[in-house]
């Protein structure tokens, strides 16, 4: 199984002005940004090539999965499997955050799970700030 960020939040109802926040181990997460201002976060999981279709079925249930905590809190997760032929193909997972989050230090937590199996973390705080 392999973890990858997702580049369309179309699914999830992502409002089309909000911008990706990345969080992903060694990208380029912003250490500021607007407070107020609508982003969302999402990750997913496809299958490793030449993998059986069997074995992805089972690699993209419930146990291969993203959460996301912000201040400590655990976050909805818009999710959707894609299928190709009757098999998963790709599994994203997508937080929303509508209104933004207020002015302040915001604390990050992400984690990645591939067959239950914690395989992936990150920890970024990010300040946020008016734009007045």
């Amino acid at each position: 199984m392999a973890a990858f960020v997702v580049s369309s939040p179309a699914l999830a109802g992502v409002p089309p002005t909000a911008r990706r926040l990345s969080i992903f181990p060694g990208s380029a997460t912003p250490a500021v940004f607007p407070a107020d201002t609508p982003f969302w976060v999402g990750y997913g999981f496809v299958p490793e090539p030449g993998e059986p279709a069997g074995e992805s079925q089972a690699a993209l249930d419930d146990a291969t999965r993203f959460e996301l905590a912000v201040d400590g809190e655990p976050m909805p997760l818009h999710t959707d499997v894609t299928t190709g032929d009757g098999h998963p193909v790709s599994k994203h997972s997508i937080a929303s955050f509508h209104a933004g989050l207020p002015a302040g230090w915001h604390r990050f937590e992400g984690r990645w799970y591939d067959a239950g199996t914690l395989i992936l973390t990150s920890d970024r705080s990010i300040q946020f700030v008016d734009r007045r």
